[in-house]
């Protein structure tokens, strides 16, 4: 019996020791869970808080643009007006030429949702509405961006087979210092400006004339990526604090 009942002590400390190393694992694997979730929340949070940083930077980048293309509309009105009023001074039209075939393009920070897509992340955010609400954003900023673009294309075909040279590319003030005097005296232009009839007229009239209705439709455009911005950041804002 004595050693029976010692025998039985043995088992219970036996038992109790298991069930003792038992509850320490379950703790261990609870905390390292909690320890994990914790990472992933903040992970989540992080990411979050780098997309609401690239959206800040996309309405500035759109605010930069949008100032761009109404000066650049501005001065192809002006451009086409002393086009079409036929001018005998062609400096009257390089003057602005630069001005007209070029703004500032708008470039969208995606920093933040390349390295989540890319990593293989994007499951750690776990708001499941917020998250549609960032791929739709992303969906359709590439959309309109590929509308920009296919629109600069169809302008750079309109102009194509431009003779720059007979243009008088080498006489607009911006780059005319590029050249030597002597070689500016070889590179002679045409008065195509006095002929509306001449290829060269006709071509940078269509040219310009096409400009605008581009860029007014890229200020449409990015009017719309503002707005969607300015909305995501609102539905992003609490959930990065």
């Amino acid at each position: 019996m004595i050693k029976e009942n010692k025998a039985s002590k043995y088992l219970l400390y036996a038992i109790g020791e298991i069930i003792l190393v038992v509850i320490g694992i379950l703790i261990a694997l609870s905390i390292n869970n909690w320890n994990e979730t914790r990472k992933l929340k903040q992970q989540e949070t992080t990411y979050y808080c780098k997309i609401k940083e690239d959206l800040s930077n996309d309405l500035l980048n759109v605010e930069k643009s949008r100032t761009s293309l109404e000066e650049r509309i501005l001065v192809l009105d002006r451009f086409l007006i002393h086009l079409l009023k036929i001018q005998d001074d062609k400096s009257v039209l390089l003057k602005d030429y630069l001005a007209a075939v070029r703004s500032y393009r708008f470039m969208p920070s995606k920093a933040a949702i390349i390295d989540i897509t890319s990593s293989g992340k994007l499951e750690n955010l776990k708001n499941q509405e917020l998250k549609n609400s960032i791929l739709n954003y992303y969906s359709e900023l590439d959309n309109a961006l590929q509308i920009i673009e296919g629109n600069y294309e169809v302008l750079n075909k309109v102009s194509e087979y431009s003779n720059s040279t007979d243009f008088g590319i080498q006489e607009v003030p911006f780059y005319k210092n590029v050249y030597s005097e002597e070689l500016k005296s070889l590179l002679k232009s045409v008065e195509w400006q006095k002929d509306s009839n001449h290829p060269i007229f006709i071509e940078f009239k269509n040219q310009m004339n096409l400009a605008m209705i581009i860029c007014e439709r890229e200020k449409q455009l990015i009017k719309n990526i503002k707005e969607k911005a300015q909305a995501l950041m609102l539905k992003i804002e609490p959930f990065c604090l």
